[in-house]
Formats: structure tokens, sequence, C-alpha cells
């Protein structure tokens, strides 16, 4: 019994890399949720994921909500100096990116984990937003 217990525990997130200029908790976005609107500051958003005309917002508490809202009507409104579209599917957030690969895999993985593919089309332009981004944080 107590196997099952620990099993289901999912280490810690690692910490997210701001920029130094970057003002956390200042922006927060109202999702329509059970019947209710609900309010998530948008540094706790890991990544995006678009089904179809819903996305799932996953955060860093390891929470999933599914708004009713295309992944381009939230890239209209991200920063874009913090969220990137690195796939068809996938809108990430550059601070909770911990690794790149950019070999055949064509990866990034995010603080919880999640390994999200990179579109191929992209990936010369999204090399590059990354480097920059990595770039801001160390001035």
């Amino acid at each position: 019994m107590e196997a099952n217990l620990f099993s289901t525990v999912q280490p810690p997130l690692t910490a997210p890399q701001f920029p130094a200029s970057y003002q956390r908790g200042t922006h927060r976005i109202a999702l329509p949720y059970l019947n209710r609107t609900i309010f998530i500051a948008v540094d706790d958003i890991l990544c995006l994921q678009g089904e179809g005309n819903y996305t799932f917002l996953h955060t860093r508490d390891r929470k999933r909500y599914l708004v009713s809202k295309t992944l381009k009507e939230f890239e209209k409104t991200l920063d874009s100096t913090l969220f990137l579209r690195i796939h068809k599917s996938y809108i990430v957030n550059l601070a909770y990116v911990q690794h790149s690969v950019f070999t055949k895999e064509r990866q990034v993985r995010l603080a919880d984990g999640r390994e999200v593919a990179i579109s191929r089309r992209r990936m010369k332009d999204i090399t590059l937003q990354l480097a920059q981004y990595r770039q801001r944080m160390h001035n």
C-alpha cells in the first residue's frame, strides 16, 4: 500500500529562469473554467498544448486546464519574448525550458520533465530565439 503512495509523488519542478528585467507576477490571464472565471499568473504557465479548437494550459503546480480557445488566439495575447510557438500544437514558456536537443530528436525538455517536439520548418528561428532568450538572462 505504501509503495503506491510514494510512486504517485512527483519530483518538484526546477526553478524557472526569468531575465533580470522581467517583473514576475504582474500579468494574469482570465480563464473560463467550470462555470466560473479563474486567474492564472502568466509566469506559472509551463506550456500550452493545442487540440483543435481547444487548448490545454499546463501550469507549474502540475495542473491542466482545458480552455475553448485556439493556440493562435493565445499566441496573439502572450508576451512573445517569454512564450515561443515551437510546434503547431505547442507554445512553451522559455523560462521553463531546461534543455534543448537540436539533433535528430528536435526536442526541448521542460522543467516538469515533459519533452516537446520542435517543428522542422521552424527549427532555425526557434534556435535563434532560444539563444537570444538565454543571452538576455545573462545580461
